[in-house]
């Protein structure tokens, strides 16, 4: 086994305890209030919130995004803060996804490493490698 995948499969075991931690925190701070009603009151209620959260995560790239275009931060990794706006908007990606994630049930982990193993074995999307 590759180290690579040592280290994927180290940080996959740790997902699962991490998507419980932020969906927890999504309700916590009511992040989606009113979800449950829409849920219960439509046929498709489940898939709109999947697509909502979704919506949200791809908001966060964008804002990440932004952070880069702005130039307004610097992006030398030796001048990275864990508070700079970057920074920010790369944990709010993560605590999307990890939220999101544990609402649809996949195990983010168990995907990543398969993933991984399989980016590892040869496999690249549409045959592109970046």
């Amino acid at each position: 086994m590759s180290e690579a995948l040592r280290h994927i499969e180290a940080l996959a075991a740790l997902l699962p305890d991490a998507q419980r931690g932020a969906h927890a925190y999504a309700k916590g701070i009511d992040l989606f209030s009113g979800a449950g009603e829409v849920e219960a009151a439509h046929g498709s209620g489940r898939a709109y919130l999947a697509a909502t959260r979704l919506a949200l995560l791809q908001s966060e790239a964008a804002e990440a995004l932004q952070e880069i275009r702005n130039r307004a931060v610097d992006l030398d990794p030796a001048a990275r803060r864990p508070d700079d706006a970057l920074s920010l908007e790369l944990a709010d990606i993560l605590i999307r996804l990890l939220e999101l994630s544990e609402y649809l049930g996949v195990d983010l982990g168990a995907a990543l490493v398969a993933k991984t193993a399989d980016t590892l074995g040869g496999y690249r999307h549409g045959g592109v490698r970046f």
